[in-house]
Order: structure tokens, then sequence, then C-alpha cells
């Protein structure tokens, strides 16, 4: 009976080892999802920037602008359109209510990537809307994640010269 127990004992130890271990890779991964996407954006921020330097305007910043002018990262541009780690769909364009301003929309979002991804730019935004819902500027981290209560958020980050 003991080693039944002993056996049986061994094989849950590995069930639960193994799982663990992949518990470990997925939130590793996790993690390397925020860090790829806070660099997509932060390099496409700034090709923008420098694209539009000396133009006041931004009427003519489109996605397609962003991706046929390359000004996003590779691992950002798929096809014709932008994709973030999440499988959402980034779109850039002039801000609708100051040409001198742009917004990137960032869809599906999930939570703990959300507030991560306010704390990496809520220096370099002049806006930003979280499920629709207009932020104070800086925004305090529980605020973050407070605005960050869906499965799935889209976040308009608002940038300027």
């Amino acid at each position: 009976m003991s080693e039944i127990l002993g056996a049986l004992f061994k094989y849950v130890a590995m069930v639960l080892g193994v799982g663990a271990v992949m518990m470990v890779l997925y939130n590793a991964f996790g993690q390397n999802k925020v860090g790829s996407a806070i660099s997509d954006l932060t390099q496409l921020e700034g090709n923008i920037q420098s694209l539009y330097t000396g133009s006041t305007p931004f009427t003519t910043l489109t996605t397609a602008v962003a991706v046929s002018g390359k000004l996003a990262p590779a691992s950002m541009i798929s096809g014709t359109n932008l994709s973030n780690p999440w499988g959402g769909s980034p779109t850039v364009a002039v801000n609708a209510g100051n040409s001198a301003q742009y917004d990137v929309t960032e869809p599906n979002v999930p939570p703990d990537a959300c507030a991560k991804f306010i704390g990496a730019f809520s220096s370099a935004v002049v806006g930003l809307k979280v499920n629709g819902t207009a932020q104070t500027l800086p925004l305090d981290p529980g605020n973050a994640v407070t605005a960050c209560n869906l499965t799935a958020n889209t976040m308009i980050f608002t940038f300027g010269h």
C-alpha cells in the first residue's frame, strides 16, 4: 500500500511541478507583452514626432501613413494594419478636437497591462482616455488600476508637440 501511495505522491508532485513551471512561463510572457507594447508605442510616438517636426498640424496622420511610412516598429505592423501583443488593432489619427495633437488608440489591453501602460506614458501624453472616460493627468497608479476595469480595455493616448 505504501508503494502505491509513494508512486501516487510522486505523480502528484510531478504534475504540481509542471503546473508551477507553466504558471511562471505564463507570467513571464505576460510581462514581456507589456514591455513589447510599451516599446512599440514609444517607437511609434518618437517616429511620428520626428516626421512631423516643424509641422504643427497632424492632419495627414493616419494608421495607413504610420504603416506605409514605417513609423511603427516592424513587430507592430501586420499587413496594412497595426497590431498589439493582445490581438488588438491600434489606430493612429489626428485628434478630433485639436489638429496639433494626435491619438493612438490601443484596444484589447488586459487590466494588469493597462495600468502598467498608463504608468509608462503618463508624463509623455497630453490626454488619456480609458474605456471612453477622460483621465486627469498625471494619473495616480491606484486610479489607473480602477480605470482599467474591463477584461479588454481600450486606451486612447493623445500626444502633441
